[in-house]
Parts: structure tokens; sequence; C-alpha cells
């Protein structure tokens, strides 16, 4: 570690080894008063800042607290904050939780329940090269590389190994942060980080917006075809497998790889392949069955459409021919008033002739 790393944690006191026990009776009176003192600056009212942070000035939820962890011997609140390395200066809190157990072993699995799901997957430097550690998910044993502990009180950190009865007891309906470091303490700064995002975490082969090539997703499906011999699916159904890998963290992609089924939001993508011919027969007969039964009812369809369509056309059928019917009728009637005209024409008589020759002039006496 250089000189300016020194200069970082100068503020910061790590604690590795267990306390004295044959202390001086003074020196633990001023502890316990110390502790006392930490307490009640502790249950003092806060702002209106501190209560959205989870804080409360009620005295009920004071008491709900101790009440839940009166049932331990050891017991403190739990202020967990996620580090991505050791000189972060404010790091994202996380959560707040009450961590309790009879013992340190039982105080220790109580933080790693509730501090293991902020871990991704330890980092060591060789020659300040960053790689993977052999082991992919972290375990219990491990606390010590991804936790620590800071008493505001004090303004001191304690690591997992430092951890005593008479420290817990001290430690009691206090609050405490608790450090989780994703990547283990072993990352220090944030050129360290910085080193992990580009070799570790960034693409392999991005592309000019810097994210993960096409041609990964294409190649990573041929890869997840041939591995998963037993899943069917269509080629776009491989790609979204690909890509959800792709897009992964870094460190979860080749469990991801090595997984016998897709992630549950894309198995409705993929099918089960038959195992054995007789049972693929059996399938495919199924599929030809259900085919079938589809294939039956559209034809059904088609004929009730055509039967329709038939009905339609002998309707104009029938129209047409009573329309010819109907001027075949009046071309009939035209000819029969014609022939009624030419055999009623008016024509002259002997009589008409007669009476004609009686008719005469007379003189107009009324005009004259």
């Amino acid at each position: 570690m250089d000189q300016e790393t020194e200069k970082e944690y100068e503020s910061e006191e790590y604690l590795d080894e267990e306390e004295g026990n044959g202390s001086d009776p003074l020196m633990v009176i001023g502890d316990n008063l110390e502790a006392d003192a930490g307490i009640s600056d502790q249950l003092q009212p806060m702002g209106d800042d501190a209560r959205e942070d989870g804080f409360s000035d009620d005295s009920s939820e004071d008491a709900a607290d101790k009440s839940g962890g009166e049932e331990f011997v050891f017991s403190f609140n739990g202020i967990f904050c996620r580090r991505l390395y050791r000189s972060q200066q404010r790091p994202k809190e996380t959560g707040r939780a009450l961590v309790n157990g009879n013992s340190v072993e039982e105080i220790l699995e109580s933080l790693w329940i509730q501090a293991k799901h902020l871990m991704d997957r330890q980092v060591i430097f060789e020659n300040d090269v960053p790689s993977w550690a052999e082991k992919v998910e972290p375990s219990i044993e491990d606390i010590g590389e991804f936790v620590n502990l800071q008493d505001e009180v004090k303004r001191k950190i304690y690591s997992t190994s430092a951890l005593t009865p008479r420290l817990l007891r001290n430690w009691r309906n206090k609050y405490l942060k608790v450090f989780v470091y994703a990547f283990s303490t072993s990352v220090e700064t944030a050129g360290q980080y910085q080193q992990i995002s580009k070799k570790l975490l960034a693409p392999q082969n991005p592309d000019r917006a810097g994210a993960h090539s096409t041609r990964d997703d294409s190649a990573l499906a041929d890869e997840l075809r041939l591995n998963h011999s037993h899943l069917e699916g269509h080629h776009s159904s491989w790609l979204l497998w690909a890509n959800t890998i792709n897009c992964s963290p870094a460190h979860k992609q080749q469990a991801l790889k090595q997984a016998e089924s897709p992630p549950i939001e894309l198995s409705k993508y993929f099918r089960w392949a038959a195992v054995s011919e007789a049972a693929r027969l059996q399938s495919i007969h199924r599929g030809m069955v259900v085919a079938k039964t589809s294939n039956t009812a559209w034809c059904r369809e088609l004929d009730d459409l055509k039967n329709k369509v038939s009905l339609g056309i002998s309707i104009f059928q029938d129209v047409h021919q009573k329309l010819e019917a109907m001027t075949i009728r009046g071309s009939t009637e035209s000819e029969l008033f014609s022939a009624m005209e030419s055999a009623t024409r008016p024509e002259e008589t002997s009589l008409s002739h007669s009476l004609a020759e009686k008719v005469m002039d007379c003189s107009d006496v009324d005009h004259a």
C-alpha cells in the first residue's frame, strides 16, 4: 500500500485482535459511561431527515427495538452500507436491521444473513492486476473478507475477527454501521475499482456504444443450443437467452451459461425435447392430431362460407331470370297495344257521308 493510501486511513483504526481481558477497573467504568453516553446520544429526538432514513423520535419504536433484542444476549442495530472499495467516503445505505444472537458465532451468522445479498465475488490483486477468486459464491467463512463494523461513537472500525463478548455487550442497543464490500476488502482505492470495471465487469468486445456486441449474442446462442440439446426453441429465443447472460454481471455469466434451464422469465420460450424416439414420435403424433383438428375447423368455416356464397349466387340468378321474364312481358304487351291501336283506327262510312250532306250553313241573324 502506498503512502497516499495510508494517509486515507489515518482517520480509521482497525482492530484485528481481541481486547485485553485484564483491564483496569477504572477503565471498565469509563468504557461503560462512554457506552451509556453513546446510547443516550442516539436516543435523542432527531429531525425530519433522520426520520426519512428510518429513525423515529417515537418512544414506542425504541421500545420495540429493545424488546426485539431482549431475548438475546447480544443485540445491536446495524446500518448496512455497500462499499465498492475501502476508501469510499460516503457509501450508499442499503437498509437497517436488528443484529442479535447469544454468541459471537450467532452474531456473525445474523450479519451474514443481512449482508450476503450485497456481496458479488471476491477479487484478488496480483502485481496490481485484478482477477476473480476461485470461489464463485462467497460463504459465511469469508465474512471477514467482506464485512467491517464501525462504532460511530468511538469512530473505530472493527473487523469481524475482533468481535468479542465484551465488545458486543458494550454495543447493546447501539446503532453501528456495517460496511459490506462488494468485491472484498482487497479493493482499497477508486483506481483499483476502475481496473475491476474495465478488466472484469466491462464487455470483452464492446461496440461503439460500449455495450456487448450482437456477434457475441449470436455466438453464445449457438453455444447454448449445443450445450442444452434437451431444450427446443426458436433462434430468437436462444438470442434472447444469450443477451440476458451478456447483460448480467461478468462474475455471474459463467454460472448462467452452465445452468440447466433458462431464467424463469424466459422459460415460456422453450420446451423440453423428447428423450427417446418413441416419446418423440408420440409427441409428433399428438401434434399432428392437434393440427388436423385445427385444420378441420378451418375447412368447416370455409364450407360454411362457400354455401353462403352459393346461396347468394343462386338468389342473384333468380332475380336475373325474373328481370328477363318481366322484360319479355313488357315487350309483348307493347306489341299488343300497337296491334290494338291499328285495329281501331276511325274510317268514313255511307252514314257519315249522308249526315255530312245534310249539314248546311245558316245565316247569322244574331250578329247582323
